[in-house]
């Protein structure tokens, strides 16, 4: 059924866009064609400003239409043609890729394990590192709604925008709310699109890692066609990104704790007797097949001996790590086995994407213009993972279906708790539709003599995202665990063998896994509504030009519906709490207005002074009513230098899922949040203070199962978020070279930043802070020392939504452009870098701060002081030559506390990994443009630079790199070709 109404909602869109789409081409065609010259809105490049006269244009960050590219917002275009000599395929990679977007973590398929802002699947931009629901992406000026699933969708989807389609993104980089709206904090990403196409057109892409793992195919369509008034494009887009698995690259592979000593040798190798020989020995990935109980180990004989309750089993004769006569350490029983290889570290994506846009001009009605677009993409994400499955079983108690051990099925071990360790699938499969139709009306209109030559829009669109997620997860009530009531409130155990070697090795038969494997589906829909309407022209004339200004009002509406499945919603699944249903809707008027002012021209020392102002007044049904504001300048001194600033205010409320999420569940492992772990060893007195009172031991190793984290929405408890924004900026365009050069200072500051804090976070909140215990402290369980076996781990974190002191980042944007014409070509180069000063959280009490040494994590793994772009490119006839240059600067987990130097299981003078060198990649590209054909072929990270390698300890990992340094590439030297036929 629920299929069959989503099949219904597809064809009854289809039907809809196609109708405005033909009723748009019928209402064309029944005017007389008159020669048109309609005023384009489009967004410009900066650094084109030569004083001439030009038809005025709308650029991104103002509605006021100006003659000339001028803007007192520092924007950064990026070409479609620019992507493509790249060899990049989608839109996420272009825009998570620009230097404004590169110095921070980007959510994109790599995050398949973690519960994220949009759930699996989700490829969302965070400019300036302030969180994706503070960046506005716009669709050619408006505004798209989000797409995800789950019940943290807010942020708008990359993935659900063809890159075929794309002429260029403008980047706002300075706060836009009194312009655009509450969301448009950080800045603004404007997707310009193709508003005609020449000649039928097909395009195929492919994209080859020199390993395996992570190839890319597209094929992309267009079709377009003109006429007197009008114009219709038409295209269509598929596209697969296969996944990239543990065992495709060595760095994910095999886990070590990486450690060496003075001189360098590693002493962390594991002597692993069993896996010896195979790619998997000295690996520590995975821990199973095996039983705990109390402090012994049962694991498997390597001789077939069997000493204890369990065949061909016996107890872990080292209870701890000890150090071999080769000067390495190891478990004896650190069992890995090659399913984990694999694992999907990247997921695998297939889409497709279908697109329309007609303008039409009705000269019957006064030359008014009429756009109507249309949009729908269906993303399929499938996600392959392992993870590990431990009930606790109770002593003496039968099993529902008796095993082979035992007193008729009794559990094997008779007077304590035991807990077979072994290995389970972990799978997550997302089918999304995202369904957008605009329509919009443009034209002009004047009033006696104040108001004439004015413009008017008025614009409607509609979004809407539904999707299902589908997992397999594990029934509480036939696990047996201890931990988990029946039904009917009792404690049943187990109605299969979890004392089974063939359980315990992860080789269980199906009938086995049909049992305890419950199949979890969850739907979520998401629907947006948006009404706009703006004026916009000159107001009167001042001896320095007139006076421009824009007005307007805007009404939004959007909900939310994410409905887990039963089991998930009544606690019936084994590792999970329940995850309760998301439901809220929430709608937002608001009146608007924008001028620009002349103060002086042609004087010497100000060829061109301008003042602008904008402000924005809104009434939420959620938060009350508000308002924010926005100024700026322009000054032009002299034909080669240019000033330009801007200081406004946002308000942003909080999301529907920031509000109204429910319950929602993820796992994090022991060492990537618990700073109390072998804390004898920290030089943080803090931490060494408040670890020994709570009465964790000086050398605890944190080994163990993962802990649970849980996140919920904080209705009644948020506030709105307010924040600054501020920019100054110089730009250099000499007159005896082609050169520009921009330098433009930002500074950003958000007071009550809605927040999740993250599970390291909250206990490096606790144990880091002076004042122990704190409020921090209340927000996580630790096992006690007597748990028969999870001793002194962490259990359970709740991660919910809640307001925070400040966020605040500044830093200095540099872009440099060169483009000149020789007798051999013409030849332009391109640079882009962001210099971020300071990257600042502060958490409830300022004292307290993050639990780390430090506030700033400025430099930290995954948040580079530096960042920047080059672009090479000489096209010389029919060729064009390109080089690409990516750069990420050295980063270290040292500014947050993490020490390098450590004491190594009994080994002093030994240090780990904990920092990044500098990081580097090229890429090379070849096009050849012919009358019909254009090929272009080039290799990306040319010289297979591979990412940088952490120590266990030395920052959140996977595998041995950086989890959350998104900036690094894990596909490694790839070929690409893309072949363009225009008919």
């Amino acid at each position: 059924m629920q299929k069959s109404n989503a099949s219904l909602r597809r064809l009854f869109f289809g039907g809809a866009a196609l109708g405005a789409l033909t009723l748009a081409i019928g209402a064309a065609s029944a005017q007389t064609p008159e020669p048109q010259t309609p005023a384009d809105t489009v967004s410009a490049p900066q650094g084109q400003e030569d004083g001439a006269k030009r038809e005025k244009v709308v650029v991104t960050g103002s509605r006021i239409a100006r003659d000339t590219f001028t803007s007192p917002s520092p924007i950064t275009v990026i070409t479609a043609e620019s992507a493509q000599l790249e060899g990049l395929v989608d839109t996420a990679e272009i825009l998570q890729g620009a230097s404004i977007s590169a110095g921070s973590v980007q959510l994109n398929n790599a995050f398949g394990g973690f519960v994220v802002e949009g759930g699996p699947g989700i490829n969302s931009v965070s400019l300036r590192g302030l969180g994706a629901q503070r960046s506005l992406v716009l669709l050619n000026g408006q505004r798209p709604g989000p797409a995800g699933v789950r019940g943290q969708v807010g942020a708008f989807d990359l993935g659900v925008i063809p890159d075929s389609i794309i002429s260029r993104i403008d980047i706002l980089k300075d706060g836009a709310s009194s312009v655009y709206g509450s969301d448009a904090v950080a800045g603004v990403a404007n997707i310009i699109t193709r508003t005609s196409v020449d000649k039928p057109e097909l395009t195929f892409q492919y994209n080859q890692p020199f390993e395996e793992g992570g190839e890319t195919y597209q094929i992309n369509g267009a079709w377009g066609t003109d006429w007197g008034n009008g114009s219709l494009v038409l295209a269509a887009e598929w596209e697969k990104q296969e996944p990239i698995k543990f065992k495709d690259r060595d760095y994910l592979s095999c886990a070590q704790d990486y450690v060496f000593d003075s001189a360098g040798n590693r002493v962390d190798r594991l002597d692993n007797s069993v896996l010896e020989g195979t790619s998997l020995a000295n690996c520590n990935n995975i821990y199973f097949n095996t039983v705990i109980n109390g402090s012994s180990r049962y694991i498997p004989s390597p001789d077939g001996v069997t000493t204890g309750p369990i065949p061909g089993y016996r107890p872990r004769t080292n209870s701890s790590y000890t150090t071999s006569p080769t000067g390495y350490a190891y478990y004896e029983d650190v069992l890995n086995d090659p399913r984990f290889g694999e694992t999907y570290a990247v997921a695998g994506v297939e889409r497709v994407s279908l697109y329309g846009r007609t303008d039409v001009n009705l000269s019957a009605f006064g030359g008014i213009d009429w756009t109507t677009e249309a949009l729908y993409t269906n993303r399929q994400y499938e996600s392959r993972r392992v993870r590990q499955f431990f009930p606790v079983i109770a002593p003496n108690f039968a099993y529902d279906v008796p095993g082979t051990f035992g007193d008729a099925g009794d559990s094997v071990f008779s007077s304590s708790l035991a807990q077979p360790v072994t290995i389970w699938p972990s799978n997550t499969d997302v089918d999304l539709d995202y369904y957008y139709i605009t329509t919009g009306f443009d034209g002009s209109f004047d009033v006696g003599n104040l108001f004439t030559n004015w413009a008017w829009s008025l614009d409607a669109n509609y979004t809407r995202s539904e999707g299902t997620y589908e997992n397999n997860s594990i029934l509480a009530e036939t696990a047996g665990d201890w931990n988990y009531a029946s039904a009917d409130g009792l404690y049943h155990g187990p109605n299969y063998d979890p004392f089974d070697p063939d359980f315990l090795s992860g080789n269980y038969s199906q009938e086995v896994y049909d049992l305890l494997s419950g199949h979890e589906v969850g739907s979520t829909t998401y629907d947006q509504t948006t009404i706009t309407g703006v004026i916009s022209g000159d107001l009167f004339e001042l001896p320095a030009g007139p006076v421009g200004a824009a007005f307007g009002a805007e009404y939004r509406k959007f909900s939310i519906n994410d409905v887990p499945s039963e089991n998930s919603q009544n606690d019936m699944l084994w590792g999970q709490t329940s995850a309760g249903i998301t439901k809220g809707t929430d709608h937002v008027g608001e009146l608007f207005a924008e001028v620009e002012v002349p103060i002086v021209r042609g004087v010497p020392g100000f060829e061109e002074f301008t003042i602008s102002g904008s402000t924005r007044w809104f009434d939420y049904d959620s938060y009350g009513r508000d308002s924010v504001w926005k100024a700026g300048f322009n000054w032009q001194v002299i034909p080669s230098v240019r000033f330009r600033g801007t200081q406004g205010t946002s308000y942003r409320a909080p999301a529907l899922y920031e509000l109204f999420l429910g319950n929602q569940t993820g796992f994090l492992g022991q060492t990537s949040i618990d700073p109390c772990i072998d804390w004898g060893t920290s030089t943080n007195d803090n931490i060494r203070a408040n670890c020994a009172a709570a009465g964790v031991p000086d050398d605890y190793n944190g080994v163990g199962s993962s802990a649970l984290i849980t996140t919920g929405g904080g209705k009644g408890v948020l506030t709105a978020e307010t924040s600054t924004a501020k920019t100054l900026g110089v730009i250099f365009t000499p007159s005896f070279i082609d050169l520009s050069i921009a330098v433009d200072y930002f500074d950003y500051e958000i007071e009550d930043a809605v927040t999740q804090l993250g599970a390291g976070t909250i206990l490096g909140g606790c144990y880091g802070s002076p004042n122990y215990p704190n409020a921090f402290c209340n927000l996580f369980t630790r096992a006690p020392a007597s748990h028969p076996t999870r001793a002194y781990q962490i259990l359970t974190v709740n991660d919910s939504y809640l307001n925070a002191n400040k966020q605040a980042t500044h830093g200095i944007d540099y872009s440099i452009r060169y483009n000149h014409e020789f007798n051999f070509g013409r030849l332009t180069v391109d640079l882009n870098a962001t210099q971020t000063n300071e990257d600042v959280n502060l958490l409830f009490d300022p004292a307290i701060a993050s639990g780390f040494d430090t506030n700033d994590f400025n430099g930290s793994i995954g948040d580079p002081e530096w960042v920047g772009d080059a672009q090479v490119s000489l096209r010389r006839g029919d060729f064009t030559y390109s080089w690409f240059v990516d750069y990420i600067a050295a980063t270290s987990n040292t500014v947050l506390g993490y020490s390098e130097n450590i004491t190594y299981q009994g080994l002093s003078d030994v240090y780990r990994i904990a920092h990044t060198d500098e990081y580097l990649t090229h890429d090379f590209s070849v096009r050849w443009r012919g009358d019909k054909f254009t090929i272009t072929g080039g290799i990306a990270n040319a010289f297979d630079a591979k990412p940088p390698i952490l120590a266990t300890g030395g920052g959140t990992r996977l595998g041995m790199i950086p989890n959350f340094g998104t900036q690094y590439d894990l596909r490694g030297r790839t070929g690409f070709l893309r072949v363009g036929y225009e008919f």
